[in-house]
């Protein structure tokens, strides 16, 4: 049951990776912490927004992990944790790893992994692009990782399903029911793949819960593709965290009148690499095209291990704390404009938010919060943000 208390820690406000390891550490158990009185959990030190955020959860939901359990069996989904054999090495390199996710499907926690993202409002031409690329690279022997929304996360998961394997993250809890062909859908990737989530089962999908969603996107995988993106396109906030992490950031170029090639054709100005087949790919990373499922022929070769260049973050094996920022740093760029926009002895949404900036783009800004809230330089309750 240890698992499960791990994740009932992990499912409060403000209570995120870097908390959950300091009191697993504090207290020896993640059952030891959830059972404590509320006197002995204040002995740890966390903010006042984080322990009443954890005491009020813990109060409204008593028998939380004990539901989790249920849930999960009854779901036939697993619990994975961060001290987990089969956690995915590569997702531990990134600032703030989920402490726990669930899944459906087999972890293959080894395997490389490419990630294609893009618009839910596609086009034809980004549709074709999406299923040629998922279906060839599949073909080669990548695992293709999507979100499972429609448009390009659809077409990229049902091309790399003619070949080969996919995952799906998804912005909601895993028993949380879409319509009838999604939930076809991801029937399909559980069988030739995995699902994941970090939400608790029964999370509904929401606009906060998307951005956490295109994180691990970005963090399983040693590159993103864009396939087809508006300017302000959330596909976008996946690049974002892919270049934080050190990931390589590929797009498919468009037409410039196509509304739905200027995110990509902006990347490729900023630097991103430009793809124009699933070859461009593979020779990137020095990997053999296979003849068998694939549209080009070559010398039949089995595919290479990814090779990405070293890097200089620590790979945690087991639960470890980060550490603290130092309390006088501020955020930079345009973290810290946002910063700057929340008042220290009041709530604001997110629109007041935007109003206040001047360079930050709608698409942009829940990336800069969920930093923002993860270095506990602010708080949010109910959909409003404040300083700490």
């Amino acid at each position: 049951m240890e698992k499960y208390y791990l994740a009932a820690l992990s499912g409060a406000n403000g209570i995120g990776y870097r908390r959950v390891t300091k009191m697993i550490e504090f207290f020896g158990s993640a059952e030891t912490a959830w059972k404590l009185s509320d006197y002995e959990l204040e002995k740890i030190g966390l903010p006042a927004s984080a322990l009443n955020s954890l005491l009020n959860f813990r109060r409204q939901n008593p028998d939380f992990p004990e539901k989790l359990a249920r849930d999960c069996t009854d779901g036939k989904m697993n619990l994975c944790t961060v001290a987990d054999e089969d956690y995915p090495p590569i997702l531990k390199e990134i600032q703030y790893p989920p402490p726990v996710f669930y899944y459906r499907g087999k972890l293959l926690p080894e395997v490389n992994r490419i990630a294609m993202v893009g618009s839910r409002k596609s086009t034809n031409y980004g549709e074709r692009a999406a299923f040629m690329f998922a279906e060839d690279l599949a073909a080669a022997g990548l695992t293709v990782v999507s979100g499972a929304a429609y448009g390009i996360d659809t077409c990229a998961h049902r091309g790399a399903l003619k070949t080969g394997r996919t995952v799906a993250v998804l912005g909601n809890g895993l028993n949380w029911k879409n319509n009838p062909a999604k939930e076809k859908l991801l029937d399909e990737i559980a069988e030739n793949g995995v699902v994941i989530s970090e939400f608790e089962p029964n999370m509904q999908p929401s606009a906060i819960t998307f951005p956490p969603r295109n994180r691990i996107i970005a963090g399983l995988c040693a590159g993103v593709i864009v396939v087809e993106a508006g300017i302000k396109s959330g596909a976008l906030i996946t690049t974002n965290y892919a270049a934080d992490y050190g990931r390589d950031v590929f797009a498919i170029p468009g037409s410039i009148f196509s509304e739905m090639s200027k995110g990509c054709n902006k990347l490729l100005y900023d630097g991103a690499k430009a793809v124009t087949d699933a070859r461009d790919v593979l020779e990137f990373y020095s990997i053999e095209i296979p003849q068998k499922n694939f549209r080009s022929v070559s010398t039949p070769t089995p595919p290479e291990k990814i090779s990405r260049p070293e890097k200089k973050l620590p790979v945690q094996v087991e639960l470890k704390s980060s550490p603290e920022l130092p309390p006088k740093e501020k955020p930079e760029g345009k973290a810290a404009e946002v910063f700057d926009a929340i008042p220290p002895d009041d709530f604001i949404t997110s629109e007041e938010i935007l109003i206040k900036t001047e360079s930050v783009e709608p698409g942009e800004l829940p990336r800069l919060l969920l930093q923002l809230e993860l270095r506990n330089y602010i708080v949010k309750e109910n959909e409003k943000y404040k300083r700490i």
